[in-house]
């Protein structure tokens, strides 16, 4: 009977753990969801629940009324809410070949031009060699015509912004150029045969090269920085997803109150009528199982989405009562803090820390700033100032510097030195390239 007894709690605790598994991994997934990832795992989770019902976000929904709540059908036209979403940007190809006039492009020429178009990067660069294009249009069946494959690009490259479909940096600039230019001629030399030294900041011996004087390169230089060496970045939609903050510091009369905004976010709730249809004898067994299940998944998607709200609220409120500093003064007041010391403070693991900062953005009196940002390391010799600030006072020692002489990493070590802040050499050099500062030698200006 004993052996009996320890057998049926090993499988009672093994159930336990199974059952509690997948809930684990769901509050997880939830809880390291950016805002607008949030969002669209949860009109999927309605799309796929019936027992779920949706709420239509408001701007309302962080403070005021609540918003209207939906039923059970309500929730199945989500499908509309969907469709009326506005339409992203068309894609490159999609962009170039709307350009193009059909009805002047020989028939057999056609299936060329939209190969062409389909090999174009993200940049509009047409980096796929001839050699390849040629086998890619014999498996589609148009043989290996490189004639054909020479017009197709000619026509491509006819499209705006001008430089799309150039085979390189050089071809993508030259096609920018107009020949009517009276710079034309030393534009294409400089690009052809100096870009590499140009690059590296020797102006005074490309001058010389091309028997200019320093102004007179410096001026065509500035034409060539109008150009664009990825035109179609312009044409190919490319947008980075707006910053959602879901933390919000709004100043109060004394201190600051920390808000958590879910005011994007759908409101789900559980289905009163399913959840009765559930509990009804009257119903088959195998539909009420159906539904108990789904309510139960309901329950975890909304258990979870609540507890990513909390715990993102204790670690918001953790970390802007330390950057109170920051929230006073500003940037450049930024105090050290690790993640090792806020999940010790609230009880949690280190992991869970990362997990909720994770892609999250705090809107702050002084800006919007990534939630990471206020996780610093100390720097600088002194445990009270935090890497960032380090960072920003090299980054002025560089922006003040006399563009004719500029500092080398020695030099920006004695001038922090006077300012109270002691770094090493190394240090300096990589606080300069994380700043993307190049070196003394090609910041120097002619």
């Amino acid at each position: 009977m004993a052996r009996l007894g320890i057998s049926q709690q090993i499988r009672q605790g093994m159930q336990q753990e199974m059952q509690l598994l997948p809930r684990m991994l769901q509050s997880i997934e939830v809880l390291q969801l950016p805002s607008l990832e949030l969002e669209a795992y949860l009109h999927h989770a309605i799309q796929e629940n019936v027992t779920l019902t949706l709420e239509v976000p408001g701007p309302s929904q962080l403070e005021g009324p609540r918003p209207r709540r939906g039923s059970w059908e309500e929730s199945e036209s989500h499908g509309a809410w969907l469709e009326n979403q506005p339409d992203s940007a068309p894609g490159l190809e999609e962009a170039v070949l709307g350009q193009l006039p059909w009805g002047d492009i020989e028939q057999e020429l056609e299936p060329w031009v939209r190969l062409v178009a389909g090999s174009l990067d993200a940049a509009g660069c047409l980096a796929v060699s001839d050699e390849r294009l040629l086998e890619m249009a014999g498996e589609a069946g148009l043989g290996e015509d490189a004639g054909a494959l020479g017009r197709a690009i000619a026509v491509v490259q006819a499209v705006e912004p001008r430089g799309i479909g150039g085979r390189d940096l050089v071809e993508t600039l030259l096609l920018q150029l107009s020949p009517d230019d009276p710079d034309y001629g030393e534009l294409c030399r400089l690009l052809e045969e100096f870009l590499e030294d140009v690059a590296k900041n020797k102006l005074p011996a490309v001058a010389r090269s091309m028997g200019l004087e320093i102004d007179e390169l410096n001026r065509l230089l500035g034409r060539l920085r109008e150009l664009d060496p990825s035109p179609g970045r312009r044409l190919g939609g490319e947008s980075q997803p707006p910053i959602r903050p879901e933390v919000l510091v709004r100043p109060k009369d004394e201190g600051y109150e920390i808000l958590i905004d879910q005011s994007g976010l759908p409101a789900l709730s559980i289905d009163e009528g399913v959840a009765q249809l559930a509990r009804d004898r009257e119903q088959a067994a195998d539909v009420r199982r159906y539904l108990r299940e789904k309510l139960e998944q309901a329950r975890w998607v909304m258990d979870a989405v609540e507890q990513r709200r909390r715990t993102l609220q204790r670690i918001a409120v953790y970390v802007f009562n330390h950057q109170r500093p920051f929230l006073d003064e500003g940037p450049g007041h930024l105090s050290p803090l690790r993640m090792t010391a806020v999940a010790e403070e609230l009880d949690l693991h280190v992991s869970t820390v990362s997990r909720a900062v994770s892609g999250k953005f705090a809107e702050t009196p002084w800006g919007t700033f990534p939630l990471r940002h206020f996780f610093q390391a100390a720097a600088g010799g002194d445990e009270g100032t935090a890497r960032e600030d380090v960072r920003e006072v090299v980054r002025r020692v560089f922006a003040e510097e006399d563009p004719r002489a500029p500092l080398s990493d020695d030099e920006v070590v004695e001038a922090l030195g006077a300012q109270g802040v002691k770094l090493a050499r190394r240090t300096v050099a990589k606080y300069r390239k994380e700043l993307g500062i190049p070196s003394s030698y090609r910041r120097r200006k002619y």
